[in-house]
């Protein structure tokens, strides 16, 4: 049996590149996200009432690698990036379904739009649906997490290059809200691939907003050193 799903949203995000982005929703609340509502779907009145949740369930598609084969089994970086689990165990978008599903704090509802925190969406997905969190029924005291039953700590001290911390005020603008903290937030979860030893003298980038973000990174000693 086949079947077919309407795109109602789509999310502008501050994450335009994946590498970078947390491997979960809520450990960076200083990410922004807006989820603009698509036509036919852009009513006020479909929104109504949703301004007295705190938070939401947001179904979306994980567009960057819909076209790539599913896995039977993956590696987790939890588990450090060498044990493999079963794909219907872990939370890895190669599923037979490319599927996801994230609870992001509701900022604000503005028009058909919805302003979110926390979010771990790559700039462009596709939403599918939208539920309000429920917390008496979503939130399940004593349910047991696996691998993955404490959120990961952030586990790296960031700082920036005397030059770069001068340009940071310029480019912090509205379209760029917290910048500082973001890249702080998001670095200090260590994006590499958890099996993967770092040179001290590679540089990493990836995208934040539309600006390039490179870093060096020794043991848990990350030093942004470029933003253009």
């Amino acid at each position: 049996m086949e079947f077919g799903f309407k795109q109602i949203g789509i999310i502008r995000s501050c994450y335009t590149d994946k590498f970078g982005i947390p491997r979960q929703p809520g450990l960076v609340g200083s990410a922004t996200a807006t989820l603009e509502l698509l036509p036919p779907f852009n009513q006020q009145e479909a929104l109504r009432g949703l301004d007295g949740f705190s938070h939401l369930w947001i179904t979306l598609v994980f567009h960057a690698t819909a076209s790539k084969d599913w896995k039977p089994t993956v590696r987790p970086p939890r588990l450090g990036g060498n044990e493999r689990i079963g794909v219907f165990a872990s939370r890895s978008n190669f599923r037979p379904n490319p599927i996801g599903l994230s609870v992001v704090e509701l900022l604000a509802v503005e028009g058909t739009a919805l302003r979110l925190g926390g979010g771990d969406f790559l700039d462009g997905t596709p939403v599918l649906d939208i539920k309000p969190y429920i917390p008496y029924s979503d939130s399940i005291p004593g349910a047991k997490g696996a691998f993955a039953s404490e959120p990961p700590k952030p586990g790296n001290s960031v700082a920036f290059l005397p030059e770069v911390e001068a340009t940071l005020q310029s480019l912090e603008t509205e379209a760029r809200p917290n910048l500082r903290q973001l890249i702080t937030d998001m670095l200090s979860y260590n994006p590499r691939p958890a099996y993967q030893n770092a040179d001290p003298n590679r540089v990493f980038g990836t995208t934040v907003f539309d600006l390039g973000v490179k870093w060096r990174q020794v043991e848990n000693n990350v030093t942004v050193v470029e933003i253009l």
